[in-house]
């Protein structure tokens, strides 16, 4: 399950204001700006090796995996 171009512009802009704005770190902005766009892939990810929400050193592995899969 991917994310369309549209849906990344979205998690993108999120997390930046959730980082910036709002002072989470890193990964937590991803997740939740993830969860924010589409729920049911954040759910998918939570727990595995690709969540980044407690772990900022993953964030690249994060995004590989909503690159390639």
């Amino acid at each position: 399950m991917k994310l369309t171009d549209e849906e990344t512009t979205k998690m993108w802009l999120s997390a930046s204001n959730m980082y910036y704005k709002h002072s989470l770190r890193l990964g937590q902005s991803f997740m939740n700006a993830l969860h924010e766009v589409k729920p049911e892939l954040s759910n998918q990810i939570t727990g595995t090796d690709n969540d980044c929400f407690y772990n900022d050193n993953k964030v690249v592995q994060f995004l590989q995996y909503l690159r390639y899969g």
